[in-house]
Formats: structure tokens, C-alpha cells, sequence
């Protein structure tokens, strides 16, 4: 039987691996350099796993409510016209897009509370429910506890639906009645400690929710299984929850 929960660790291996690499190269004076190759690492391994006719890139995404701020990582669908491109620079209209992403080096109270208002005001312009994650190589692990940035979550309202703080904290936005298991729960985020799942997770869900936007249907078994490895659901892994506010329209 294949060992997919090894796999699924293997990802989070060759991410920090890769990251460390470059870290050894670049010194304190070039971070933004090193924040920049921290796209490209992620966008390379997105590109590894994403089906036919879905792309990766970084920019801008156009809607009827306006324009976003730019947006480090893009997944769009290729079988729509794109307002711009050169190279990995993307103007999209917000019908193509599937995904966005926002890669931090490493989460802060400030970090994860900025990103966390960028990617909820970008979602909102974009209008419609897609994929919105914020995706941070190293985390102190119990940041998700500030209020500063957990009140952020609470106004983002599931705009900002996954996040990953460092390789074993995993972050999920469930509407009332999900996961099955606390039927009864407010809309909220729940916190997982999945040691060193988290980016694999992130990743995975990413991928479910482009195979039932392309296709319209849940993953086949087979692939539910690598993709989501651990035994007994990763609820038994649930460590908080944050639940969100009231009267806040989602776009």
C-alpha cells in the first residue's frame, strides 16, 4: 500500500528544503529578494500538481467591482482570454481565476494580519467563492492565538478560507454544519496541528477545490486518500477554532 502520508511530508521537506538553500545564498540585506524566490518555489511545485488548462502566474485580477492589489499567486483557468501577459505577469478577469494566494517568509502578528486584510479586500473584488489562501514558510505556532489576528480572520468571514503558517499549523474556514462531526458549530476557522501536513494540506485543498470547480464533482477515492493521508480525519487533530462575525457579507 503507498505511504501517503510520507508523500504528503516529502512536500514540506522539498519546500523548506529549497527555501533553506537559497537562505544560504541571500543575507540579511536582500529579503525581499528571498521573499520573491518563495513565490517562485511554491508556484514551481503548484505547477507539479495542477491538471491541464490551469495555470499559475502573479498580478492583477480584474472584476466588476474593480481592480486588486496585486496578488502573488494566480491560478486561472487557460481556456479563458487573459487582458495581459509577459511571462509569469498575468491582468486576468475574475471569471478565469480559480485561486489566489498570499506567500509570506514567515508569519507576525502584523504580517498575518495585513495579508489576512489584503487577501479578504482582494477576494471581495473578485467576487465570487475561489480558492483564498495565505501560505507562510515559518511561523511562531501559536500566532493564530493573537486577537489582532484572529479578529482579522473573524471580518475576513471565510473570504480567506486557507492558511498555513510554517509546516504544522493548518488553518480551514467552515460554514455552519461542517466538518460533519460538530454539526452545530458557527460559521468558523478551525486550527489543525499537523506535523509537518501543513503545506501538503494547503496544497491538497487547493487542488479539491479546482477539480470541483473544473469538473463538478468530489475527488475520486483513490485521490482523496493521497491527498488527505491521515487516519481518522484531521479533525482529531483540532487544536481551536475561531469563529467569525456576524453581518459581514462575504463579497
Amino acid at each position: 500500500m503507498p505511504d501517503y502520508t510520507a508523500y504528503q511530508k516529502s512536500i514540506s521537506d522539498e519546500l523548506i528544503s529549497i527555501k533553506d538553500r537559497v537562505r544560504n545564498f541571500i543575507d540579511g540585506h536582500h529579503w525581499g529578494e528571498d521573499g520573491r524566490y518563495k513565490e517562485i518555489i511554491l508556484s514551481h511545485t503548484l505547477r507539479q500538481h495542477l491538471p491541464e488548462r490551469v495555470s499559475v502566474g502573479t498580478g492583477f485580477v480584474v472584476s466588476d467591482n474593480g481592480l486588486t492589489k496585486q496578488i502573488d499567486i494566480i491560478v486561472y483557468r487557460d481556456d479563458f482570454p487573459l487582458m495581459f501577459k509577459q511571462d509569469d505577469f498575468i491582468i486576468a478577469p475574475s471569471e478565469s481565476v480559480l485561486g489566489i494566494i498570499e506567500v509570506k517568509s514567515q508569519i507576525t502578528t502584523q504580517i498575518g494580519k495585513d495579508a489576512i486584510y489584503k487577501a479578504t479586500e482582494n477576494g471581495r473584488i473578485i467576487g465570487k467563492e475561489i480558492f483564498n489562501g495565505i501560505f507562510a514558510f515559518e511561523s511562531n505556532n501559536e500566532c493564530f492565538r493573537r486577537p489582532a489576528l484572529q479578529n482579522a480572520l473573524a471580518e475576513s468571514r471565510g473570504v480567506v478560507n486557507h492558511l498555513c503558517f510554517g509546516a504544522d499549523i493548518f488553518l480551514k474556514y467552515w460554514e455552519t454544519g461542517h466538518p460533519n462531526t460538530n454539526p452545530c458549530a458557527q460559521d468558523s476557522y478551525a486550527v489543525y496541528r499537523i506535523q509537518n501536513l501543513a503545506f501538503g494540506y494547503f496544497i491538497s485543498n487547493l487542488i479539491e477545490d479546482i477539480h470541483i470547480a473544473l469538473h463538478g464533482q468530489q475527488l475520486p477515492n483513490v485521490l482523496n486518500r493521497m491527498f488527505y493521508p491521515i487516519e481518522g480525519t484531521k479533525e482529531a487533530h483540532k487544536i481551536d477554532e475561531i469563529a467569525v462575525m456576524e453581518g459581514v457579507d462575504l463579497c
